[in-house]
């Protein structure tokens, strides 16, 4: 039993004795949550602006709502529309291999290229000036994670929310999963209800309804697909084996699912854990005792090992927007411009 379960409502007697433990300790946090928004409210607490316009991409649960594949998706938008973005992360976790990066960010450099600046400091307004004075060319920075990071002033505040869990199972951490409460989405510009393949459309309805109650800007709709599209022939009615280190493993389960694929094993992660090599043969091992005929990750996972099995498929994922595009687009271009054609890099 993990503590998402717990969270959900599982775990029987033993997991309700957890969830009344779990709901004090939340009480603190919410108490830190209510006195940082007052700070900045009240101005205590000061925001520092950047020299280009800033959109933040952030959430208001812990747990993957897609933010990876939703800054490639802007990214490539605002580069087909001449800009030069640039991306600043707090790199959970820590950088890999001894680079500067960490697996969200080598997955970013994988799907949009190294040409791409990126700068990764949890003091975000210094790694903001960095990445601006070792690239003078970028003209929008892409704040990864943002929404509860409010030092940098930002011009755009998108927030995305998991279609299969879009408020945390109502409670604040450790409880739920909810950073902050949900009224905190009225600081929001617009929103991205993402993964709504994953829910029926009237699931999908009722969360934008209530996001819509609280968020004044656009709210865009999307849906996770996986790249490239002949993994389908790959994995249909393959017997596999998956491994995942993120923030929302049931998604993961979920699309392998969708591509037709037969889960006969799994070893779950911590978001963000690195295994051992070695490791990776004991679940070479453990896959062809289940019978798989592979074992299947994701890129977020695969990017932090020089070598990885032989058997072993790589999943990636992008997001497509299925509704609310042009809306949401629209909002982007107020701040950074309207669209001038793809422009050379400088």
């Amino acid at each position: 039993m993990n503590l998402r379960e717990i969270q959900r409502g599982g775990g029987g007697i033993t997991g309700a004795v957890a969830r009344a433990g779990l709901r004090v300790v939340s009480w603190g946090w919410a108490a830190g949550a209510v006195a940082k928004s007052a700070a900045y409210g009240l101005g205590l607490r000061r925001t520092t602006r950047m020299a280009v316009p800033v959109i933040s991409v952030g959430n208001l649960a812990v747990g993957g709502t897609g933010k990876t594949p939703f800054v490639v998706w802007l990214a490539m938008r605002l580069i087909a529309a001449g800009r030069t973005p640039g991306i600043l992360a707090r790199g959970y976790g820590g950088a890999l291999s001894g680079g500067a990066l960490n697996d969200e960010g080598l997955v970013l450099r994988h799907m949009l290229g190294a040409t791409i600046p990126q700068e990764q400091d949890p003091d975000r307004v210094r790694g903001g000036r960095a990445l601006l004075a070792r690239h003078p060319e970028v003209d929008v920075i892409l704040l990864d994670d943002g929404f509860q990071h409010r030092r940098i002033a930002r011009d755009l505040d998108i927030v995305l929310l998991d279609a299969t869990e879009p408020f945390g199972f109502g409670f604040l951490l450790p409880r739920g999963r909810l950073r902050e409460r949900p009224r905190a989405l009225r600081r929001a510009d617009a929103a991205v209800l993402t993964r709504t393949e994953r829910v029926s459309e009237s699931a999908a309805d009722i969360a934008a309804a209530r996001i819509q109650g609280l968020v004044s800007g656009p709210l865009a709709r999307a849906r996770t697909d996986t790249v490239p599209a002949s993994l389908a022939d790959e994995l249909g009615g393959a017997r596999v084996f998956a491994v995942c280190g993120i923030g929302n493993p049931d998604a993961f389960l979920g699309s392998l699912a969708d591509l037709g694929a037969d889960v006969v094993g799994r070893r779950i992660l911590w978001d963000h854990e690195v295994l051992p090599a070695s490791t990776w043969q004991d679940i070479a091992v453990e896959a062809r005792a289940a019978d798989a005929e592979c074992v299947v990750t994701t890129r977020k996972d695969a990017v932090k090992y020089d070598v990885l099995p032989a058997e072993t498929v790589v999943v990636d994922i992008e997001t497509v927007l299925v509704t609310g595009e042009a809306d949401l687009w629209a909002a982007i271009e107020r701040v950074v411009g309207a669209p001038q054609g793809h422009a050379p890099r400088a």
